[in-house]
């Protein structure tokens, strides 16, 4: 397949096992997408692509639920994190359901992920990771939510979800060079933020982050740049250089924690998938 082709992975914690089922036909069909551009939860499902672990989302996400305290007030009572982060990024992906980071190295894809630096407020990619270690300490960081999450540091500088930086890096796959883009959202098609943003354009969330003035700057752009990237895409996939796969007919939530539930975003993005199979093969051979 032609190297300029590549895939984005929007975020949205548990919304991200749409993409995983999403990513687990592409396994099935031996669809080999060369780049691989993941944000936030995005990187969760793309690892496992990468790698080549189909149902790995299963068994490190979704199964663990039934038994595990993974999110909630309580884990975030006691952890500081609302997300189990020490379960989700250290014993599950090297004890309970390990991650094969060999293959992902050997893999011959190239997988890009973002945090954002909370000094300056800008985007910092990593497609480069030495070690298992460093690998999932930078996943790690680039799912720290404000609010939900403590502040990571990486080589010094404090860094957090690469979302709040930019949730749909569309304008980086162009400085790539990508002849053909591919676009995983979590979201419905009529989803737009409010021009007031999110819960993170608070007052609270500004007093809390105060000295992080970088971050607060992204926070209060990051809904015109959330829509100006879904207008720059539609743009895009009128003129046959983009293809977007989108959830239908369910509304996905970022904090479900029914197993069951989950186990049915995932077959909603592995069928929908299949349903679009004929039409995304004939963007990529065009």
């Amino acid at each position: 397949m032609n190297g300029k082709v590549g895939i984005i992975l929007e975020g949205g914690a548990m919304r991200s096992i749409f993409t995983a089922g999403i990513l687990d036909y592409f396994l099935d069909k031996q669809i080999d997408i060369p780049n691989v551009l993941a944000v936030s939860a995005g990187a969760y499902a793309g690892m496992n692509y990468v790698s080549g672990q189909k149902g790995r989302i299963m068994d490190s996400v979704v199964e663990p639920l039934r038994n595990e305290q993974l999110l909630g007030l309580k884990v975030w009572l006691k952890t500081g994190d609302f997300f189990n982060m020490d379960l989700l990024f250290n014993r599950i992906p090297r004890e309970e359901s390990p991650f094969d980071f060999e293959a992902f190295q050997n893999s011959g894809k190239r997988f890009l992920t973002s945090v954002i630096n909370c000094n300056t407020g800008e985007a910092t990619y990593y497609d480069k990771f030495k070690d298992l270690d460093e690998f999932l300490h930078i996943i790690r960081v680039g799912n720290s939510l404000p609010l939900l999450a403590k502040v990571g540091y990486i080589d010094g500088q404090p860094m957090m979800d690469g979302g709040m930086a930019d949730a749909i890096p569309v304008r980086k796959a162009l400085e790539e060079g990508w002849d053909k883009i591919i676009v995983v959202f979590t979201r419905e098609a009529t989803y737009r933020k409010a021009a007031k943003g999110d819960i993170y354009n608070s007052k609270w969330v500004k007093l809390f982050y105060h000295k992080y003035k970088g971050l607060l700057k992204a926070i209060d752009v990051r809904p015109g740049l959330y829509n100006d990237s879904i207008e720059l895409l539609n743009k895009l996939e009128k003129e046959g250089r983009a293809f977007v796969f989108r959830p239908e007919g369910i509304k996905l939530t970022n904090k479900e924690s029914n197993p069951d539930v989950l186990r049915n975003y995932y077959k909603v993005g592995y069928e929908y998938a299949d349903k679009r199979y004929e039409e995304f093969m004939a963007f990529l051979n065009a």
